[in-house]
């Protein structure tokens, strides 16, 4: 079974008791939460005095925004290693084929 121990974390000046893992360490964790305390002190900055409910929620459209431009970013890379590999395998396949045979004569 798994072992999690106790990590605080500070976030938007409100401290909360999180659980870490074996798959998410206190580490990864704080990362986590010092980017989430950047996003939300950023909105917050922008949309001047707001509820912190609505700072988080400008604050978690921005990170949404940010991971689908890197999952854009993410899918053209892979479609062009897709085309760059595709277009190695017909060089290759081009170059060990055996050489075409002349077609027969007609029959007639």
């Amino acid at each position: 079974m798994p072992r999690e121990s106790a990590i605080s974390v500070k976030i938007f000046n409100q401290t909360y008791h999180l659980a870490a893992s074996q798959e998410r360490d206190a580490e990864y964790i704080q990362r986590a939460a010092a980017y989430l305390d950047e996003k939300m002190l950023e909105a917050s900055k922008n949309a001047g005095h707001r509820a912190p409910l609505d700072v988080a929620i400008l604050a978690a459209l921005n990170i949404a925004e940010e991971a689908l431009a890197a999952r854009e970013r993410k899918e053209g890379l892979l479609d062009d290693t897709d085309a760059r590999i595709h277009s190695f395998t017909q060089k290759l396949n081009e170059e060990h084929a055996p050489p075409e045979e002349d077609p027969p004569p007609p029959r007639f």
